[in-house]
C-alpha cells in the first residue's frame, strides 16, 4: 500500500496523491469526509491514524481487524468485497476504528462497521456487519 508518514515532533503531514483513499460515500457520520489517508508512526504501532485529507481535525485510530481477529476477513461476505473491486482474498485489507480506554483492557474495536480497502485502486467503503455477531465495542485485548 502506498505509505504516508506522521512526523510525530513536527505534527507535519506528507503524503502524496496517490496515497489518498477515496471513499465514495465517506464514513459513517462523517459523509462529507471522502478522501482519507493512511498514516503509519512506530511510537503507535500496530494502530495507524487514518487522517481525512480534507479535514485536519478528522482523523481516527485504526487497528487492521485481523491482528485481533484471525479469521475476520472471512467473516466480511463476499459481496461487500466485491463493492470495492476486491475479488482475491489475499488483496482484502479491513480496518476497525479503536476506541482508547483509561487502559489497554478497555480499549475496543468497532469490528461491526470495519473500513474495507481496495489498495490496488485506492477505494474504500465503510460497511455494517449486521449478521455477523461482532459488537461496536470489541475488546482489543483478552
Amino acid at each position: 500500500m502506498k505509505g504516508a508518514t506522521l512526523d510525530q515532533q513536527n505534527e507535519t503531514k506528507s503524503y502524496s496523491k496517490d496515497s489518498i483513499i477515496r471513499f465514495e460515500e465517506g464514513l459513517i457520520g462523517f459523509a462529507e469526509c471522502k478522501h482519507f489517508v493512511l498514516m503509519e508512526n512506530d511510537q503507535i504501532a500496530p494502530l495507524r491514524m487514518f487522517q481525512s485529507a480534507g479535514s485536519e481535525i478528522v482523523s481516527f485510530l485504526v487497528l487492521d481487524a485481523k491482528m485481533r481477529i484471525p479469521g475476520y476477513y472471512d467473516d466480511v461476505p463476499a459481496r461487500e468485497w466485491e463493492s470495492i473491486g476486491v475479488t482475491d482474498p489475499a488483496k482484502r485489507l479491513a480496518f476497525v476504528i479503536v476506541n482508547i480506554g483509561l487502559n489497554a483492557k478497555e480499549s475496543t474495536g468497532n469490528f461491526q462497521a470495519p473500513i474495507l480497502i481496495n489498495y490496488e485502486t485506492m477505494i474504500g467503503r465503510q460497511v455494517i456487519l449486521t449478521d455477523s455477531g461482532f459488537c461496536l465495542r470489541h475488546p482489543l485485548i483478552g
